[in-house]
């Protein structure tokens, strides 16, 4: 068969071009080292730059999946080689310069074919680097797929098809063996009927991260994946307990908890153990779960050559329920120098809106640059439309992107199918408008607004959502709704770039981070506080004094009990009673707006007895940081509708804006099988209309629109009264409004 001659795309080796398949991943990295990240090996996480600092640009990825199926399990024939290089093409006309890996996901399931897989992403990594474009294999370390019956192993194929769930029957899997070991040995066990956990949303049991002979396995096999394919990273992916507290009850568990804690695993019938967040012995098997996920992937780290990408997935790291998980990027983090940002299942939602997850976004975002690592905001659709929209969100928030399709959860026919883009098609728009604009993407998020995210609260205090996540939740969305840019740190930052902090029903203060705190203030900064704060030390133990009391405020709290039980929080039945705290007798701190206001050195206290999930809470709060605090604060006529995140970058402004919601057209047929939620065809946006007006200021030099709906940027023009006016006609989905000069005071 003749070789494929790619239409319209420049080739042009590796050696000619000065590019290499490692040298992307250094540009990536270099810039973040040049702003203090050293990389791995136990390095602290660089001080954040000062308000206005340049700088430094850095590669951006803009990635796709690259999709495996069964086809592929026929390798190696010409017919195939053709395919890849047709799509590796199509991934080059569209701007891509990363791929990842899906499909022969569960890859242990794989065994007997891992030579022939592996030649085949050698073929394909060959391909890619040839036009400059790297590859990531991704996989799951720790599941395998184990249909118990027939309409199991039909819902595998409903709803999973994208793993290419190529598994053996149980009695041949019991017979496998790698090096000598058994496979089945590594499984993880039920803690209450003591046989091996099993995961029917995937039809599939696990391996536990804890048994040193799978964790040595799945050293060796990193080692031969990286060496007989050429690939440029690893994502692996599962390294968590997704049975959840169900996990693990085996001997390697047991021994751990003994050998590092003092303590034997109880049975499930113990309440004053199990889901009792008075235990400090529960407290410890959670800090445990959370532990063996994080040195796992010190394991895969061991594994990789220096310096080698490494992520896993994490669609969340805020929810309350993550301790039954032992899931949290800020472990993950410890080994991992790439974040994923997963925005799972629609984006937009069919409703047509998109901020519910920025929680969780902004909390990943905020990891990244205290670690100074690339954050890929993982976003899925089917259509033009979405792949635009899921760009654009990430280009909003700040973070690298990857668009990927899931057509494995559709349950469709090989028909329907066939009907659907590949995802480097789909995406095509918005990659090239930012290879052609990487400008607009450089600098830090402009704000000096941050939320504190108390994981101590969340880990050993929470039990339900009301209990902390609610809160934080509450106040990121009352904060983005108003207009209001800010970042989520996960330790009490200096004095400095933030000069206002907001903490919400943080029950749980470390010793360390109230030191942090009144460092914050003596250095003039300002504390928003809500609801009940610091009454519990950072293992929800008692505090003596609590935080609040410690700065003179008479404040008291009702923590009402609750009773333990297997599965831990499952017996709490809504309404789920929550703390509540206020001032107590003789308190005189309060003034007639209901804010207790206590001056620490150059700085002060605002304290708030209510919960930030209480919309009048919300509302003090945003008066309090007051309208200066918005992104577009001397921007007029700023489109109602529209959210807006401002960046920094050395002296200019880069102000990001998408609609808040659009509307949406249903596919008629296509359902995500898991959940049966809608596939969105189409979005429907409202044009703009009318004129934005930049105030004039001192040493600012110009005000440029720029916008995938034009043609080309649109420069502002100036008017008597010395203000910038620029046109919004012709934008509909997108903008950055890029401001060169000065920042009013």
């Amino acid at each position: 068969m003749s070789k494929v001659v790619p239409r319209a795309v420049e080739r042009a080796a590796p050696e000619e071009s000065g590019w290499t398949r490692r040298r992307f991943v250094r540009e990536s990295a270099g810039a973040l080292a040049a702003m203090g990240w050293a990389g791995r090996g136990g390095a602290a996480p660089a001080a954040a730059a000062a308000p206005g600092a340049q700088t430094v640009a850095r590669k951006r990825y803009r990635a796709v999946s690259w999709w495996l199926v069964f086809d592929d399990l026929q390798w190696p024939n010409d017919e195939l080689r053709d395919a890849i290089r047709r799509r590796a093409d199509r991934c080059a006309e569209s701007a891509v310069n990363c791929c990842l890996i899906f499909g022969a996901h569960f890859r242990w399931d794989f065994l007997p074919l891992w030579s022939r897989l592996h030649d085949l992403l050698a073929t394909i990594a060959t391909e890619l680097h040839e036009r400059k474009i790297l590859l990531f294999d991704h996989h799951s370390s720790v599941l395998t797929h184990r249909p118990r019956n027939v309409e199991e192993a039909r819902g595998i194929w409903q709803r999973n098809r994208h793993h290419v769930p190529f598994y053996p029957s149980a009695e041949v899997a019991a017979t496998w063996t790698y090096e000598g070991a058994h496979l089945d040995d590594w499984r993880m066990w039920d803690v209450e009927s003591g046989r091996p956990v099993y995961l029917p949303v995937y039809a599939a049991e696990q391996y536990c991260m804890n048994h040193p002979g799978f964790r040595a396995a799945y050293g060796r096999y990193v080692r031969e994946l990286v060496a007989a394919t050429g690939i440029d990273g690893l994502m692996s992916d599962d390294g968590i307990y997704y049975a959840d507290w169900r996990a693990c009850g085996c001997p390697h568990c047991r021994e751990r908890f003994r050998r590092e804690y003092g303590h034997a695993l109880p049975p499930v019938s113990d309440a004053g153990f199990w889901g009792n967040r008075r235990s400090a012995a529960f407290r410890d098997w959670i800090e445990m779960r959370y532990r063996s996920s994080r040195d796992f992937l010190g394991t895969v780290r061991e594994a990789l050559p220096a310096g080698f990408p490494l992520l896993t997935c994490c669609a969340s790291s805020d929810g309350h329920a993550l301790p039954a998980y032992g899931m949290s990027y800020q472990d993950f983090i410890r080994h991992c120098d790439h974040i994923v940002l997963e925005m799972v299942g629609s984006t937009p939602v069919p409703a047509g809106t998109w901020d519910g997850r920025i929680p969780s976004q902004l909390l990943h975002l905020g990891l990244a640059r205290t670690h100074r690592v690339p954050c890929l905001g993982l976003g899925y659709g089917f259509f033009p439309d979405t792949a635009f929209f899921i760009w654009a969100l990430n280009k909003f928030l700040g973070s690298d992107c990857w668009f990927s399709t899931l057509k494995g959860r559709l349950g469709a026919s090989a028909a329907q199918l066939a009907t659907l883009a590949d995802d480097a098609e789909l995406v095509g728009e918005g990659y090239r408008w930012e290879r052609a604009h990487p400008g607009l993407f450089e600098g830090e998020a402009d704000t000096e607004v941050a939320v504190f995210f108390s994981r101590a609260t969340r880990d050993y205090y929470g039990q339900v959502a009301a209990d902390y996540v609610g809160d934080y939740h509450a106040t990121c969305l009352a904060l983005m709704r108003a207009g209001v840019s800010c970042e989520v740190v996960t330790e009490i930052p200096p004095a400095g770039r933030f000069r206002r902090l907001v903490l919400s029903s943080a029950v749980c203060l470390a010793a360390d981070e109230r030191r942090a705190l009144a460092d914050f203030l003596a250095a003039g900064g300002t504390v928003l506080a809500t609801g009940p704060c610091g009454f519990l030390d950072g293992r929800a133990g008692e505090a003596h004094p609590g935080w609040l009391s410690e700065l003179g405020v008479a404040a008291e709290w009702d923590d009402p009990p609750r009773p333990g039980g297997f599965p831990p929080y499952q017996q709490l039945r809504a309404p789920v009673a929550v703390a509540t705290c206020r001032a107590g007798p003789g308190d005189v701190g309060a003034g007639p707006d209901g804010w207790h206001q206590v001056v620490r050195g150059a700085g002060r206290v605002w304290w708030r007895p209510e919960r930030m999930a209480r919309k009048e809470t919300a509302a003090a709060v945003l008066q309090r940081l007051g309208s200066g605090a918005a992104v577009g604060a001397d921007v007029q006529g700023w489109p109602g509708g529209w959210q807006a995140r401002r960046f920094r970058d050395g002296h200019r402004r880069l102000i990001h804006s998408l609609p808040a919601q659009v509307a949406t057209v249903l596919h008629p047929e296509l359902k995500n099988q898991i959940g049966q939620q809608p596939v969105i065809e189409r979005l429907v946006f409202t044009p703009l209309h009318g004129d934005l007006v930049v105030a004039p200021v001192p040493g600012r030099s110009g005000v440029v629109l720029h916008s995938p709906d034009l043609a080309d940027s649109r420069p502002a023009v100036r008017g008597s009264d010395g203000a910038w006016r620029v046109s919004l006609e012709g934008v509909r989905r997108y903008f950055v409004l890029e401001i060169e000069g000065a920042a009013p005071a």
